[in-house]
């Protein structure tokens, strides 16, 4: 008993047909991209099954509601009042799981995940779902979706800005700065005073509750569905290095695509927008009022006559800003980045690309991977505000992280003070020595992949303490034939220990491992303060393979998810 009754209900119309129960799984997963429509769903499905052409997988079905079970069951899907009722023997799908990814042609052992958003419910047998669902499309339709990023992005958005920056320029404190020019950020030669409003003012629009989003203000709106963006995209860099292909992404006439949530690439690039506009309004303003001409410095109580030339302006700046590529973001532009995240596909880049520092050896192991590799932005560079937060839905969830880490530091610096005052702060144990550094410590019982990775991020730190400040050509001849060799040295040793000849790895592990050392030496020899660094990683070096034998811990070789 494999197959089963599958209904699928539109806003419109129902389709019902037979399928079998491990293709309905597919298709519950197929979820995750938010279908409201047969032919999305149809769509959606494709992340989980190779198309056939010119056979769809609802070819079979027709167009009336059947609900009852046929074989192993029936499972109902009604994509308006997202519910699933499941009532079979095949299987019981949930919000969240995995399914095998079928090729077209068979099921394969690839297991794919899948998480489907708060907002859909399960049912299960002997529950009514028809009563059900009828209740859940009466409340959606009673809260009719609104394109925010409508509000986000246009003139809502940047009326606010125009308005509140001239009213906050108005009231503005301008009394003389201190002589040691205490109130001026030297690094771009902004006034404090004026960053901390340019910061109130951003703050103050992701928090004003709003007619036209529903009485929510922006940032709830914008952490609404985040989680769910954000399992989806992870399980989409999961599926792509799985089936080593891009996956299908939303179109871009999709429902999801047009009303779906912000991700944290939308979120973070959405907050240099705004700070962007605001700091160009402020700008504006302070031009404005320096005008040698009468005619052109700003009228305070006429914010309307300001609104209609700035507006305008802010809209050319914004546009400007979203196509213009950043080398922040590897060349891409911001209007780039939010379309590719709205359609839930992941950043991808190769493994050079993924090189921050040719010189480091942590970069080259990331390099050395197979498969692709996928950028990510983390919003480290935002305002450590509520407003700007998108993990907590709340401010008393945000404030209790907020004292928890406060705890944390207030530990930590306890106890750093107390070690210093007893005089234990490990200066006599090599591993003390590493300051910006992963580091193991007693490493015997390690997988030999992590004792690898220790070796590397200190051979990086190492690295770096030689360079000093100089990069590229600036280093001496000395320098960089050092750095290259440690490096050399450094590969050599991983592409040994990956080798699939273990009679071949073990006649050379010892002179490879020597010819390390020797190099190490030679930094000694030419930085002496380096001397107890390269003591530490030698040390490492010979008590590498202090543990099991190198065949039994790192695997198959071919293994991809083997991250040496």
């Amino acid at each position: 008993m494999s197959m089963v009754r599958l209904v699928i209900r539109e806003a419109a119309c129902d389709w019902s047909g037979t399928i079998h129960g491990s293709c309905a799984d597919r298709v519950v997963a197929a979820l995750s991209a938010d279908p409201v429509t047969l032919e999305e769903l149809e769509t959606a499905t494709e992340r989980f099954l190779k198309p056939n052409p010119g056979r769809s997988v609802f070819a079979s079905f027709s167009r009336w509601l059947n609900p009852e079970p046929y074989d192993a069951g029936v499972v109902v899907i009604d994509l308006v009042a997202r519910m699933v009722f499941a009532d079979s023997t095949y299987s019981l799908p949930g919000p969240e799981g995995t399914v095998q990814y079928h090729n077209g042609k068979c099921c394969t052992d690839t297991t794919l995940r899948y998480h489907l958003a708060d907002d859909w419910v399960f049912l299960r047998a002997g529950s009514d779902w028809e009563c059900t669902a009828a209740s859940r499309r009466r409340e959606r339709a009673s809260r009719p979706e609104r394109e925010a990023r409508a509000v986000f992005y246009g003139r809502p958005m940047l009326e606010f800005v125009a308005r509140e920056c001239l009213a906050a320029f108005a009231k503005r404190e301008t009394g003389p700065h201190d002589l040691d020019n205490s109130d001026t950020d030297h690094s771009d030669g902004v006034d404090r005073r004026d960053r901390d409003t340019i910061a109130r003012i951003h703050a103050a629009w992701m928090l004003t509750q709003r007619n036209d989003l529903g009485g929510a203000c922006p940032r709830e709106v914008a952490v609404e569905r985040h989680r769910h963006i954000q399992w989806d995209l992870e399980d989409r860099c999961h599926q792509w290095s799985a089936l080593r292909a891009c996956p299908r992404g939303l179109d871009e006439t999709s429902h999801a695509f047009r009303y779906g949530g912000f991700g944290t690439h939308e979120l973070v690039v959405y907050y240099d927008l705004v700070r962007h506009l605001v700091e160009s309004c402020w700008d504006r303003l302070t031009e404005l009022e320096h005008s040698p001409s009468e005619q052109h410095r700003p009228a305070w109580l006429t914010a309307g006559d300001f609104l209609t030339t700035e507006v305008p302006r802010l809209e050319t700046a914004r546009d400007a800003w979203l196509d213009a590529p950043d080398s922040e973001f590897h060349g891409r532009t911001p209007r780039s980045i939010i379309a590719r995240e709205r359609a839930r596909l992941p950043e991808g880049m190769s493994r050079q690309d993924a090189i921050h520092d040719p010189d480091c050896p942590c970069c080259q192991m990331l390099a050395d991977m197979p498969g692709p590799m996928f950028w990510h932005l983390d919003g480290c560079n935002m305002d450590d505000d509520f407003a700007f937060d998108f993990h907590h839905e709340t401010r008393e969830e945000w404030e209790a992280e907020q004292r928890r880490w406060e705890e944390h530091r207030k530990r930590w610096d306890a106890e750093w003070t107390e070690r210093e005052q007893l005089g234990v702060c490990r200066n006599d144990d090599l591993d003390g020595i590493w300051t910006r550094s992963f580091s193991v410590g007693d490493m015997s019982d390690l997988p030999l992949g992590v004792r690898v990775f220790s070796v590397g991020g200190k051979l990086a730190e190492l690295i770096i303490d030689l360079r000093g400040v100089a990069r590229d050509s600036a280093v001496t001849p000395e320098v960089r034939q050092l750095i290259d060799a440690l490096n050399r040295d450094f590969g050599n040793l991983r592409e040994l220990l990956q080798s699939s000849d273990a009679s071949l790895a073990s006649a050379l592990l010892d002179p490879v491992r020597n010819r390390f050392a020797e190099t190490l030496d030679e930094v000694a020899a030419v930085r002496p303060d380096l001397s107890l660094k390269c003591d530490s990683l030698s040390d490492d070096l010979r008590r590498l393979l202090n543990a099991p034998s190198v065949r039994s811990e790192y695997g198959d070789p071919d293994d991809f998810d083997i991250p040496f």
